[in-house]
């Protein structure tokens, strides 16, 4: 047998511990905040969430699901993904809409919850709470905001956005806990 049909056979056998991969869905989470009224205390937000199909940008799914849940979009960043008990893949991102543009079926955001222990070895939680991967993103994106140093994001917000936005205790991702699981502090 010559060289290149042992290398074939090596590329195309699939060992006991690596099964052949299955399609994974994968969907685009969209949680578009806002401001309505001339209070910068209280965050509103909508959930939408869609799937994504082979071959499309999920940025461009995440501002279609934005423009569906606020007539003005001013702000949109992909802020995480998780993989979820069924399966699916989902990618999040948080959208800011203008003030007083988000549509129908907002609804105000209550007290963030602080951001859970992470385990270095297993960084998804068991449970994730529907408004977790909202308040992680509120998180990083007061995390931007605190570390623009051109003022692009300010300005994209704007004055009432970046107000309301700068209360939000700002985090970055995965932030690893000092002493490890298991170790002597």
């Amino acid at each position: 047998m010559n060289l290149a049909v042992v290398l074939l056979l090596a590329a195309t056998t699939t060992s006991a511990a690596e099964p052949p991969a299955a399609a994974t869905s994968v969907a685009v989470e969209v949680f578009t905040v806002g401001l309505t009224g001339n209070a910068t205390d209280t965050l509103w937000y909508r959930r939408d969430e869609g799937r994504l199909t082979d071959g499309a940008n999920p940025d461009d799914r995440a501002d279609e699901l934005a423009r569906h849940a606020a007539t003005r979009v001013v702000l949109i960043h992909s802020t995480s993904w998780r993989w979820e008990t069924d399966g699916r893949i989902v990618l999040t991102y948080i959208a800011w809409a203008a003030d007083d543009a988000l549509r129908d079926g907002a609804r105000a955001l209550p007290a963030l919850a602080p951001p859970g222990p992470t385990d270095p070895l297993h960084p998804r939680p068991p449970d994730i709470p529907e408004l977790a991967p909202l308040a992680h993103g509120l998180r990083h994106l007061a995390f931007l905001l605190t570390t623009d140093t051109t003022g692009d994001v300010a300005a994209a917000l704007g004055p009432r956005a970046t107000t309301a936005l700068r209360a939000v205790a700002p985090t970055v991702a995965g932030e690893l806990p000092s002493t490890p699981a298991g170790a002597d502090p």
